[in-house]
């Protein structure tokens, strides 16, 4: 079994072997020579041996021979019959090999010929590679010699070039030292300063500076323009030490003359100083020292005005010399009353804060001399130039390089290096230091803090005055002023003092919204007590920071949401009413209900609001204006969300059971005009008046607001006009006016309804003369009635837009068809979309039915179905479009 088994396993290897060799063998290509008669049966063979299933597993790209034997072994056959059958398999395959190389033979013979060409090429490439590295072999030998001759040769050039210039150098340095002595030993009497060389006691006010310094920085250059140094050169070292000792004298010489030239505001000192620094390369380093221990004192100044202990103590002197103030015994109560919250003892308060205040104002101008002195530094820096280079020294100091070669000051793009003057350098720092000291000013819990945040529209005060002087004082032709003219520097100023303004503005804000917050406590609404308490308190916070720009804004900003405060606490008072049940009321013609009431009676308080503060808003500035009318406009939302369910049930009861009667009517017989016009007007004056007596008057009154806590409608309406005679904000001439909610809802209601009347009368058919005149009273009546009973919303001329249509309607009802027909689409009406819409539809509805069909026949409605799809349409040409005009094909008739 085993000899079998090694040879089941041999024997399959060499099938599997010979079978990957047929299956791989390459196609002939077509310079082969055809087949021979045994091409056909090998293919045969071949085809065979892969379609019989015993030699299925060796075309497999997984065989394994061992696996192969070991299936052979466990299966039922016959071992002999398998060894069998794979000696066959390979004598088959072995014959098919013979067959294909003897078929193949040319082709094969064909590739050995090319194989024997490509070694000889290969062997000819063999010899011309090592020909090629004798030949480098020989050139390596030939130049290594000169090579080496040249590379030392180079070497020592470099060396002699080297110490070439380093002579030079030591020679310019020589010559720059015994020039540097005569400028500075020149002034010595004596002459036995030139017998030291370390003397530097020479007279100082003769020496020339400028040139002095020119001379060190460029001792200076020569040190550090080369990669080495002049360090160990004897001659050099000998003088390092004196030069040194110069420079100190020169910078210290340098800084003392810009001192004082800045104290005594001298252009030529200052100038002549700014000179030898700039000789020394240092001009922007003395520029920001000086911008520096000017912003220095400023900062300095304002923390000492708002010190503690100095306030103390220049207040107790103050209340010492007073025979009003204090005892013998105030310094010490008064240190230790600090202890409170407020630090002071009663009565002390007022000098205190008199006290502080006077420190502020003293600090700020202590801000303002050194703003000034900046400024006058920055001016020299503008005009002052390099008499050799012409540099202007502004451009020095901002490190601009001009492509044009022309100085900062005629540079189109000059605005944007506005933030690196020095000036602007002293206001952020100033800024920043105000901002660092007021933080910890307002976070300390003291009488300082109150102060200021009682008296902050003053504080604001003191720092615009000084900046609007600034701006004045430090303005000169040709030069950047001492503030930007954009505001920028304000801005600091003002962000610097943001711990104490958000504060501020938060206390005001809580004061504003405290009668709100009362009003409706406890489940009530506001009374006119609580609305004259809240625009009092308005007019306060806006009288407070009159003056102020900024703080107006910002003082507006917390109006506004304080107005949007009082609107949300309306809405969620007014959602509570159902207002489905109090619509029925208003059908029925009955009083409002109690719940209905109170809604209107908090309706009318927003309107009392709105009346009193839109002339006042409208006086402001863009800013302010634009944040108190964005407040007044969500106070006009609230009061409509109450007020808009009963004008539109009036609205729905007077169009459904009322004006839609029109096409009730018999237009064409019996159609004299009545006195007090047709029924449906009689329905509508006395829905009207009904409204009036139950709701209009109430609101325009006052009366609902009174009856739920309020004051009498005479006494508020009294105490309205005084309050509102003194103005909110400064401003005079407030009192109650035709403008708010209320009214413009009349004037919206009265614009509806009579819209709604002159539709449905444009639709009325078979319309004789007498009808017409009947119609034409009818319009009459109606105009009375809502002047009568809905017009609170002030006069109205006979060309209004409210009801310009309506008489341009009435003129139609004495046209014929003709002069109707010249007319459509010239009215001068100011809505004369709306107008040619009912001249259209007034013409269709006179014409003859039996020649032109009207557009409500055309779709298959009544007037009554017409008119509310017409009601429906947003767009005018929709229902133009319902209209066209259509005539059947026999000659047109009018």
């Amino acid at each position: 079994t085993n000899d079998f088994n090694l040879s089941c396993w041999t024997s399959a290897d060499r099938l599997y072997t010979t079978n990957a060799i047929m299956m791989n063998a390459p196609e002939q290509t077509p310079t082969s020579p055809p087949p021979t008669t045994n091409s056909g049966s090998t293919d045969s063979i071949v085809l065979a041996l892969k379609t019989d299933e015993r030699f299925q597993p060796f075309l497999k790209e997984d065989f394994s021979p061992a696996q192969y034997a070991s299936e052979v072994l466990a299966s039922s056959n016959g071992v002999q019959t398998a060894s069998n059958q794979l000696t066959e398999g390979i004598n088959i395959l072995e014959k098919a090999v013979r067959d294909e190389v003897t078929r193949s033979y040319d082709v094969l013979m064909n590739q050995l010929t090319g194989i024997e060409d490509a070694e000889k090429i290969l062997h000819t490439l063999r010899n011309g590679v090592n020909s090629l590295h004798q030949t480098t072999a020989k050139v390596r030998t030939e130049i290594a010699e000169p090579h080496k001759i040249v590379s030392a040769k180079t070497k020592q050039l470099e060396r002699l070039t080297t110490t070439t210039d380093v002579l030079h150098r030591v020679v310019r340095a020589v010559k720059l030292t015994q020039r540097l002595r005569a400028c500075v030993e020149s002034s010595d009497s004596s002459g036995g300063g030139r017998n030291n060389s370390n003397s530097t006691n020479s007279s100082s006010s003769s020496i020339d500076f400028a040139k002095a310094a020119k001379l060190i920085h460029e001792l200076r250059e020569l040190e550090i323009e080369a990669s080495d140094s002049l360090v160990g050169v004897e001659c050099v070292d000998a003088q390092r030490e004196w030069v040194v000792q110069v420079t100190k004298l020169v910078r210290r010489e340098a800084n003392e003359a810009l001192k004082k030239g800045m104290e005594v505001q001298s252009q030529a000192d200052v100038g002549n100083a700014l000179q030898v620094h700039y000789n020394l390369d240092e001009l922007s380093i003395a520029v920001d020292v000086q911008v520096n221990q000017y912003a220095s004192i400023a900062i300095e100044s304002v923390k000492e005005a708002t010190d503690w202990q100095k306030i103390q103590s220049a207040a107790s002197s103050l209340a010492s010399k007073s025979s009003s103030g204090l005892n013998s015994n105030n310094n010490n109560s008064t240190h230790s009353a600090y202890t409170n919250r407020s630090g002071v003892s009663g009565g002390q308060e007022e000098i205190y804060q008199n006290v502080l205040w006077e420190r502020l104002e003293s600090c700020f101008e202590v801000v303002h001399e050194s703003a000034m002195s900046v400024w006058h530094l920055q001016r020299v820096l503008a005009k002052k130039r390099d008499p050799l280079s012409h540099a202007l020294f502004l451009d020095e100091v901002l490190k601009r390089e001009s492509s044009n070669g022309g100085s900062f000051m005629h540079q189109n793009n000059a605005s944007s290096a506005m933030d690196n003057l020095p000036c602007a350098k002293f206001w952020v720092m100033l800024g920043k230091g105000m901002t660092d000291h007021m933080s910890k000013t307002h976070a300390s819990a003291g009488f300082v803090r109150d102060v200021l945040l009682q008296g902050f529209p003053h504080l604001m005060n003191i720092i615009e005055s000084m900046h609007d002087r600034c701006s004045k004082d430090g303005d000169a032709k040709g030069v950047p002023g001492c503030v930007r003219k954009d505001g920028a520097d304000l801005s600091i100023l003002r962000r610097s003092t943001d711990a104490i303004s958000h504060t501020f503005f938060s206390r005001s804000y809580n004061r504003l919204s405290e009668p709100i917050n009362s009003g409706f406590s406890s489940g009530r609404n506001m009374s006119r007590g609580d609305s004259d308490k809240f625009l009092a308190r308005i007019r306060e916070e806006m009288i407070s920071v009159e003056g102020h720009a900024s703080l107006v804004n910002s003082c507006a900003g917390g109006v506004s949401k304080a107005l949007k405060l009082l609107a949300q606490k309306a809405e969620y008072s007014i959602s509570s009413t159902d207002w489905t049940a109090e619509k029925q009321r208003i059908y029925a013609g009955e009083p409002p209900s109690s719940l209905q009431r109170m809604s209107l009676a908090l309706a009318t308080e927003l309107n009392y609001i709105v009346d009193l503060l839109q002339p006042v808003v409208n006086q402001y500035s863009t800013v302010p204006k634009t944040s108190l009318q964005a407040g007044i406009d969500r106070m006009k939302e609230a009061c409509f969300g109450a007020l808009s369910p009963i004008f539109e049930a009036l609205e729905e009861k007077v169009e459904k059971f009322i004006l839609m009667r029109v096409h009730d009517e018999d237009w064409e017989n019996n159609s004299n005009p009545l006195p007090g016009g047709s029924s449906y007007v009689s329905s509508l004056t006395t829905t009207l008046k009904l409204f009036q007596e139950n709701y209009l008057n109430g609101l325009i009154s006052g009366h609902f607001s009174s009856s739920f806590g309020g004051e009498t409608s005479s006494s508020s309406h009294h105490a309205s006009s005084s309050s509102g005679r003194s103005g909110i904000g400064g401003l005079q001439g407030i009192s109650s006016t035709s403008t708010g909610p209320i009214f413009e809802k009349c004037g919206e209601t009265f614009e509806n309804v009579i819209d709604s009347f002159v539709r449905n009368a444009s639709l009325i058919q078979k319309l004789s003369i007498s009808g017409s005149n009947r119609l034409a009273k009818d319009c009459v009546e109606v105009e009375a009635a809502l002047r009568s009973h809905l017009l609170f919303f002030g006069p109205l001329t006979s060309d209004d837009a409210k009801i310009a249509n309506l008489h341009a309607f009435k003129r139609l009802m004495f046209c014929d068809n003709r002069q109707i027909l010249s007319v459509v689409g010239k009215s001068n009406s100011p809505d004369a979309s709306k107008m040619l819409l009912l001249e259209i539809h007034h013409l269709y509805s006179q014409c003859d039915s039996t020649k032109i069909t009207t557009p409500w026949a055309r779709a298959g409605m009544n007037p009554k179905q017409y008119y509310t799809w017409w009601k429906a349409q947003k767009d005018v040409k929709e229902v133009l479009r319902g209209v066209q005009v259509w005539t059947p094909r026999k000659p047109k008739t009018t």
